[in-house]
């Protein structure tokens, strides 16, 4: 086998200051591409730091940005100046459209959907605004779902390349250790969510709770720190996921690897099998929401969560595999000499 060799000599991460899915994802790419030998630098923006272009010169003010210690474990090299030339790649994510589609650069650029629904208004609805971004050869589109591959693929662009992503190594390591994983059968009817993405279904839900025939703890993930995040998914029977799936998110698959059955709000991502990889059973819709249906299939899940869970296998098994799946695609995108 060839050595690698890099396909750029610099590669430089757009990064939003908050802490979400996506810049975790962003966070892994730097992790993967340095490890192998690769160049890659974090160029943080929002609220706190800020990335100034004068003239040829590219710099990132970022001294007391608070995500290199968020985000530790993946010895994030952050940005201070470059001068970006031919053989630096530039990768802005969606919410940065507008600055990936400048063509006359003198250097290389890539657009990463860690989403499509966060993208912005225009780049969604307006065929004359598209044109730049998807009718230019020289722009990479990477998706990080078969949603985003979907919408780009309908959009007519050119150069689309998949680059997932993979679930926190400690929810994944974690699972594998039978004293951390309570078994189903052994978990209260405990049922956490996440609020903060689709409250108002949520909301409906439980306002709706007497429908259910066992007593069940409501646990809303919020104001949680990661390991609290940790240990409230591997206490949970039931995680519904109530968003709209605007990428492949994250906390599905950390509940579902943390040994929770999952139910998914079948929008966005949650409606492509490729992306969560569940029996359609597992999926609801507002409709079923208001109909009872979804608090039917709860009450189905806890007569029975043993059958439930064998039921959800194969997804679990896809996220074990997670990491070597991007590391690959990682290796094929950045890398010649595989």
């Amino acid at each position: 086998m060839s050595a690698m060799q890099k396909r750029y000599e610099d590669v430089v991460l757009f990064c939003p200051e908050v802490q979400t899915g996506g810049p975790e994802a962003l966070h892994q790419l730097a992790y993967q591409i340095n490890r192998h030998g690769g160049s890659a630098h974090l160029a943080y923006y929002a609220p706190i730091s800020h990335v100034e272009i004068e003239g040829n010169r590219l710099r990132c003010q970022a001294k007391n940005s608070p995500m290199p210690a968020q985000y530790a474990q993946y010895h994030p090299h952050v940005l201070r100046e470059i001068s970006p030339g031919p053989d630096t790649l530039l990768v802005f994510p969606e919410t940065l459209c507008h600055l990936a589609a400048v063509a006359a650069v003198p250097y290389q650029r890539a657009l990463w959907w860690l989403s499509v629904d966060n993208a912005p208004a225009p780049i969604l609805q307006d065929a004359a605004y598209q044109q730049p971004f998807f009718g230019d050869p020289g722009l990479h589109h990477f998706y990080q779902s078969d949603y985003a591959r979907a919408f780009l693929q309908k959009a007519g662009a050119t150069a689309c390349h998949p680059l997932s992503d993979y679930t926190d190594q400690d929810f994944v390591h974690l699972s594998l250790i039978a004293s951390a994983n309570p078994p189903i059968r052994e978990r209260p009817n405990r049922i956490c969510f996440f609020p903060n993405k689709g409250a108002e279904r949520a909301a409906s839900f439980i306002e709706a709770a007497s429908q259910l025939r066992h007593n069940v703890e409501f646990v809303p993930i919020r104001g949680m720190t990661k390991p609290q995040v940790r240990d409230c998914l591997f206490s949970a029977r039931l995680y519904i996921d109530f968003g709209n799936q605007p990428g492949k998110d994250r906390v599905p698959r950390e509940a579902a690897i943390a040994g929770a059955i999952l139910l998914l709000h079948a929008a966005g991502a949650g409606a492509h099998y490729l992306d969560h990889p569940l029996p359609r059973q597992y999926l609801f819709t507002e409709a079923d929401i208001a109909s009872g249906r979804l608090h039917a299939q709860v009450n189905d899940i806890l007569d029975d969560p043993e059958t439930h869970w064998k039921r959800q296998l194969f997804y679990r098994d896809t996220i074990l595999h997670e990491e070597q799946r991007f590391d690959l695609e990682t290796r094929t995108l950045f890398f010649t000499g595989l």
